[in-house]
């Protein structure tokens, strides 16, 4: 039953429940498993991470029976896990079992008058052989070329899980196949190949039958070694019908390195006995089926409880960068300004429908082209600038292709005439940015373009509905106290049903993660009815636990335009009119005009609020940017307040330094537009007053 979500005004908090995901184990350290009060040995095989098969002998090597769940222990590490249930493998008809016989087939058995026996040994063994399974058989043959890496082994081999196949093959072997020799170690070996052939998780036994020394294969017995390394979920098991009372050395040590036995038959009628106790002691292996549940404690805060949106209208005068900056060394105008490709295209544009600054500013050569359209007495100038060093030193081929690269897209692309165009190249600009460090350099690689038409480097007038909310982030403070430690776990935040964005990570600390609602864009959040977040956590025994999801209703005010519900509506007037030179808080000419009509504007709004906003760059250090910033937002200030202005009071000013920048410093154009002042008015009015 998953926890109830208690909500407060400002935070809602979540407890964490189980998802029932899977169950794959993981922890570190080694497998281990005990079977308490049993002295005997103990080997198991992994099945997969909740599954393995555990063989339990006792002190005579005869299967421990009718172990239940309670009688085992599985630790992984320092790790206990919860022994779900054991069975018995031969009732498991899940788990299909590879077996692999190696039976010597040499004359020797006739002489000894051990075939039928053998024969009948081995029917006994294929009781056990279910039709999941599979068994391979590898005779000594004479005449066969079985190829082993490189080797080519005396040998036959079948495959089937038919009982009466497997028996016809055997009798044939006995009957038309013997041979005159024994190639025990070549028999080892194929049978080791085949086994590796078998899927890695499959459950596989090799059994070897031998009833003479090997004194013929064309290997050595160092080859098998090799050959037997790295093989997974294998055992080996040996039948030593050699002459001689004592055990054979090398099949003694094979079977025990592979976790199996050897089974030494000293006559005949050892033969039947000795399968039998091997059947019964694959048989009698246990499938232990475990995992590793331990859920972790947790709650999630989540802040704000809800979030409110509502459209602000935004009369937006942008300063008009009459700059356009090119790369180290190029002349043609970078990607990131937008040229049109055609005339029609230039036909159809409007810079009434740009909404922001630098949109605004990577189509400047299309508003000054359309500029020049409108006012066809007006002529623009073109100085191509250079920084001077590594290959534009002295290069001033350089700046008059920068410039002519600026001509040819207004005269093809805007129709202007070029006689309207003079194009100037010089090496650093008149006013350069100085310095010694790369961002200032590469400011003086650009075209200015010049007019003594007010009209042309005006500034770009737009007016648009831009969402505003009550917060600009979601805050999600995580408290988790992990029972196993945490393997990875990830916060996920959805709009409706859609997702919005991800924070993951690994280990047990999972810090406070901050949603940026103002980045992803209010007006993509509004179209949503909530905001839901939820945290998955995965330990190391590769549980998945879920938190419940916390709903942060969305509310939004739309703007209205029926004049039946005239409301008032927020306004925003932004001017950022002010572009300052480097390193400087001089009002340039061009600028004052801009401010008068700022000014203008104040006192027609008598109720409006006004905020002066100075900014920086990054170029140089902090201090003397926040003094620098502080000495242009006052600078502004002084010009408007100095105009009798009513109500000053409503007027406020500050620096802000390199702090906030609202543009991206790593760029000439975003730097250029930190120098600046910006000047805001925010006020109500009704809908039927605006106009757009």
């Amino acid at each position: 039953m998953k926890s109830k979500i208690i909500v407060s005004a400002l935070v809602a908090a979540v407890c964490l429940v189980w998802s029932g995901g899977g169950l794959a184990f993981v922890p570190e350290g080694e497998l281990h498993i005990r079977v308490p009060g049993q002295d005997g040995k103990i080997s198991f095989q992994s099945i997969d991470e909740t599954k393995i098969l555990v063989s339990v002998l006792d002190s005579q090597d005869k299967p421990v029976k009718d172990l239940m769940a309670k009688d085992f222990e599985v630790i992984k590490g320092s790790i206990p896990a919860n022994v779900i249930s054991v069975q018995i493998l031969k009732t498991r008809l899940d788990m299909p079992i590879s077996y692999v016989l190696m039976v010597d087939n040499s004359f020797s058995m006739e002489k000894r008058k051990a075939v039928q026996p053998l024969l009948a040994a081995l029917g006994e063994f294929l009781k056990i052989v279910r039709p999941i399974d599979e068994v391979d058989v590898v005779v000594f043959d004479s005449k066969g070329d079985f190829l082993v890496n490189d080797h080519h082994l005396r040998l036959a081999t079948f495959r089937s899980n038919n009982i009466s196949e497997l028996k016809k093959f055997f009798e044939k072997s006995f009957k038309e196949g013997m041979t005159g020799e024994t190639y025990l170690y070549e028999g080892i070996l194929g049978g080791l190949d085949l086994i590796s052939r078998k899927p890695q998780k499959t459950n596989k036994f090799l059994v070897v039958f031998s009833d003479g020394e090997d004194l013929n294969s064309n290997i050595k017995k160092e080859t098998i070694g090799p050959k037997s390394k790295g093989l997974e979920n294998f055992k080996a098991f040996s039948i030593d019908f050699m002459p001689g009372e004592k055990k054979d050395q090398f099949l003694d040590a094979f079977s025990q390195s592979l976790g199996g036995k050897l089974w030494k038959a000293k006559s005949a009628d050892n033969l039947l006995p000795i399968f039998r106790d091997i059947s019964t002691t694959l048989l009698y292996q246990y499938v232990v089926e475990y995992n590793f549940n331990r859920p972790p404690q947790a709650s999630l805060a989540v802040s704000p409880s809800s979030i409110s949106i509502e459209d602000l209208t935004i009369i937006d005068s942008s300063p008009l960068l009459n700059y356009i900056f090119f790369d180290l060394g190029q002349s043609s105008v970078p990607d990131r300004y937008r040229l049109l490709k055609t005339q029609s295209e230039a036909g159809q544009f409007d810079e009434k429908m740009l909404e922001n600054t630098m949109t605004k500013y990577y189509h400047v050569l299309n508003i000054i082209g359309k500029r020049l359209t409108e006012n066809p007495g007006a002529t623009i100038g073109l100085v191509g600038c250079i920084s001077d060093r590594g290959p534009e030193k002295n290069n001033i081929t350089l700046s008059r292709a920068r410039a002519e690269s600026v001509k040819s897209y207004l005269q093809y692309i805007w129709n202007i005439d070029p006689s309207r165009i003079t194009i100037t190249a010089r090496k650093l600009p008149e006013k350069p940015s100085t310095g010694n460090v790369e961002e200032a350099r590469v400011e003086n690689q650009r075209v200015e373009i010049r007019s003594d038409s007010p009209d042309i480097l005006d500034i770009i007038k737009s007016t648009y509905t831009f969402q505003i909310a009550n917060t600009n982030e979601i805050t999600v403070q995580p408290n988790i106290k992990p029972g196993y430690d945490l393997k990875d776990w990830n916060i996920k935040i959805k709009g409706n049903r859609d997702f919005l964005n991800l924070k993951e990570g690994q280990g047990n600390i999972v810090p406070n993660y901050t949603f940026d609602l103002a980045r992803f864009g209010f007006g993509k959040i509004s179209a949503f009815e909530h905001i839901s977040v939820t945290a998955f956590l995965t330990d190391i025994t590769g549980q998945t636990f879920e938190t419940d999801t916390v709903v942060i209703p969305v509310a939004y005010t739309r703007r209205v335009k029926t004049k039946a519900q005239r409301n008032a509506q927020r306004v925003m007037e932004k001017y950022a009119l002010i572009l300052f030179d480097y390193d400087s808080a001089e009002i340039k000419e061009r600028n004052k005009v801009v401010l008068d009509r700022v000014v203008k504007r104040i006192r027609e709004l008598p109720d409006a609020r006004v905020t002066i906003l100075g900014q920086t760059d990054i170029i140089g250090t902090e201090d003397y940017n926040l003094g620098l910033s502080q000495r242009r937002a006052k600078s502004v200030f002084q010009s408007v307040t100095e105009n009798g202005i009513p109500s000053p009071e409503r007027i406020e000013f500050k620096g802000n330094g390199p702090h906030d920048p609202p543009y991206d410093n790593t760029l000439p154009e975003g730097r250029s537009f930190n120098r600046t002042v910006i000047i805001t008015l925010e006020y109500q009015i009704q809908e039927t007053e605006l106009t757009e």
